[in-house]
């Protein structure tokens, strides 16, 4: 591919800003310049001058715009004062010399005049820029004192730049006033001293190296970046233009040069540096699109674009992001971005887009115009994000939702009553979903109480808590027949669930009773779960009901025992996960069985409902803002 820039070179976004920035500061420089500047064309028709010139001149603007320049008019006189201008500018080079001209006003003034050809790439010139510099006093003083040395330095401690003489050591011999506002100093604590003891102590060698090139070639050095210590301490920076000078014997007799304080331009082009840095860095992706174009192609993609597309820059630039639409790229969200670039306004939305090998993603995408100082709008920026993922588990959390109240829907909704029993409970998932399990419900003229609890809190977990939930309303259905007690329930309830237990590597801990109203006899049996707290009435301390058998989905075949306790109005019964006496407050301390009792001891006189909701609430304050790490489920009976 052809490297000439007419072959049409892609900037950066970085690149172009860079030299959109540079295009104002030096529109900004010409036309603040102090000195006057004329711009032409290569057949010498002026289209520019800046209000130096005018200043200058006494002309204004529109008087000489238009108008053929002063060296290439009919009148122009080249054997004089333009001596060898036309030689020097067909070979490329600058003209300088020193003119007399006249103001409008007839008034003579005397000054420097450089001209410099402008060529485009082919090396056509095309234009001329003229810097014409009064120096009328100057020349005057000259022609009066010989051009004095004392006037020139007198003239150069007016100029703010500070000017200095070292000898062939590197000691200052003198220093123009503006050292003072540079680097704090005054010029006679200078002199006598080197550079060197200024010079920060890292870049000492550098700058002894950088001095070596101007000795060996007699050549002056420019633009040379140094880091000196103010007077404060603090960093300034500075640039130095200098010459060596050499005796006839080509001896190193002394430095010239002079310096100027670009610690401020150095602050904002490390700025500018990092704000470029940041942006590649940047994990979204930043587009920078070109507003004044059909369709606002790319001028700027960041890297994260290509990581996010799976297209390269070359691929993007000079083209807009429709390269990312595809088949089921929504078309409201296409109208609402046409509308926006349309419109020059801000937008923000999520579209489906499409990587560069046809992967589909959800593209989180902001758009912001940037306006001129007219108000125009001249870009775009675009901000792209991936946000496919974080848009999957919204999905997955939308249906872990909908499994939450499934779920929810088949506990019990109220408390109970049923003839001389009340009962009631509560389950808290530690997550939207959970593998606790609770249910009451009448068995003939019994009443069936069991509380589960599912290794787990993933969705799983809370299928088989549903599908044990749907074998033991089942199974209650066969006992009213069968007359089999709650031991029997467990045996074939863990062979029905054993093969889907040990296929998902789960379990079940489970403890089920059965109040018969009549006898107020309590039958229950365990399957590995907490033992249940049986208050008795009239008693301060809670009784332990437990009975033999290993947690559900271990072995297929188990036997569970079976025991029977006889129930007195006042009892109370307290059936509970692990999830309440296993969380932890801020310090790591359980909860434990023992204030979990003690707590249903001093609730005694309130009813099941009431109980559950106060033992949620201690539980809530005793854990403050540490999450429960299991699932909380609680029942109470109460015989009336």
């Amino acid at each position: 591919m052809s490297k000439h820039p007419k072959a049409g070179v892609n900037l950066s976004g970085a690149a172009r800003e860079k030299r959109e920035e540079l295009f104002y500061l030096f529109s900004r420089a010409i036309q603040q310049s102090p000195h006057a500047l004329i711009i032409a064309r290569a057949d010498g028709i002026i289209e520019y001058v800046n209000p130096s010139f005018t200043q200058l001149s006494g002309y204004q603007a529109d008087e000489v715009v238009g108008g053929y320049t002063h060296w290439f008019g009919p009148d122009s006189s080249l054997t004089g004062r333009y001596r060898g201008l036309w030689s020097t500018l067909r070979e490329g080079r600058v003209w300088r010399g020193e003119i007399l001209d006249h103001k409008k006003d007839g008034q003579a003034y005397w000054a420097r005049e450089s001209i410099t050809p402008i060529s485009d790439p082919d090396g056509t010139i095309t234009h001329y820029l003229v810097i014409r510099q009064d120096i009328t006093q100057e020349k005057n003083s000259r022609q009066a004192l010989a051009e004095s040395e004392s006037r020139f330095r007198q003239v150069a401690e007016m100029s703010g730049e500070w000017l200095w003489e070292q000898d062939a050591d590197g000691r200052y011999t003198y220093c123009s006033a503006a050292v003072t506002a540079i680097l704090g100093y005054r010029p006679e604590e200078l002199i006598g001293h080197s550079y060197l003891e200024f010079t920060r102590t890292e870049d000492l060698a550098q700058r002894e190296r950088e001095m070596v090139e101007p000795i060996q070639s007699h050549q002056a050095f420019h633009h040379l970046v140094n880091r000196y210590r103010h007077h404060d301490g603090h960093v300034v920076y500075t640039e130095s233009t200098g010459s060596p000078v050499f005796d006839d014997a080509g001896r190193l007799v002394k430095w010239l040069g002079v310096d100027h304080d670009i610690t401020r331009r150095k602050a904002y082009e490390d700025a500018l540096k990092l704000r470029d840095r940041a942006i590649e860095a940047a994990s979204v992706g930043i587009v920078i699109g070109d507003a004044r174009k059909p369709g606002a192609p790319n001028l700027y993609v960041n890297p994260a674009v290509s990581r996010i597309t799976g297209y390269s820059s070359e691929e993007l630039i000079n083209h807009n992001m429709s390269l990312l639409q595809g088949r089921d790229t929504g078309e409201k969200e296409l109208a609402q971005i046409h509308e926006a670039l349309t419109q020059g306004e801000s937008c923000q939305l999520v579209i489906k887009n499409y990587r560069r090998n046809g992967e589909p993603f959800w593209n989180e995408l902001q758009i912001s115009p940037v306006r001129d100082e007219n108000g125009e709008v001249t870009h775009f920026i675009g901000i792209l994000d991936d946000v496919t993922v974080r848009r999957q588990a919204e999905a997955e959390r939308r249906e872990l939702e909908i499994a939450r109240q499934i779920q929810t829907s088949l506990l019990p909704k109220a408390p109970l009553r049923y003839l001389d029993l009340w009962v009631a409970g509560t389950c808290a998932t530690a997550n939207h979903v959970g593998g606790d399990y609770f249910d009451y419900y009448p068995a003939g003229e019994a009443l069936d109480v069991v509380i589960a609890d599912v290794s787990g809190h993933s969705m799983g977990a809370a299928l088989i808590m549903a599908e044990a939930r749907s074998c033991l309303r089942a199974e209650t259905r066969h006992r009213n027949t069968s007359g089999r007690g709650p031991g029997s329930v467990l045996c074939d309830l863990n062979s029905l669930l054993f093969d889907d237990l040990n296929g998902s590597d789960l379990f079940i801990s489970l403890f089920i009773l059965r109040f018969l109203p009549v006898t107020r006899e309590l039958r229950y049996a365990n399957a590995g779960h907490p033992p249940a707290l049986l208050l008795r009435a009239g008693t301060a301390e809670c009784e332990s009901l437990d009975a033999e058998g290993l947690i559900l989905g271990v072995d297929r075949q188990i036997q569970f025992e079976e025991k029977s306790v006889t129930l007195r109005p006042g009892d109370r019964l307290l059936m509970y996960t692990d999830g309440i006496t296993d969380a932890r407050n801020r310090q790591g301390e359980f909860f434990g069985l023992e204030q979990l009792s003690e707590l249903f001891v001093s609730f005694r006189d309130d009813n099941p409902q009431a109980v559950v909701d106060k033992l949620l609430a201690e539980l809530c304050a005793y854990c403050g803002e540490i999450p429960c790490e299991d699932d909380v489920t609680l029942v109470v009976l109460t015989v009336t």
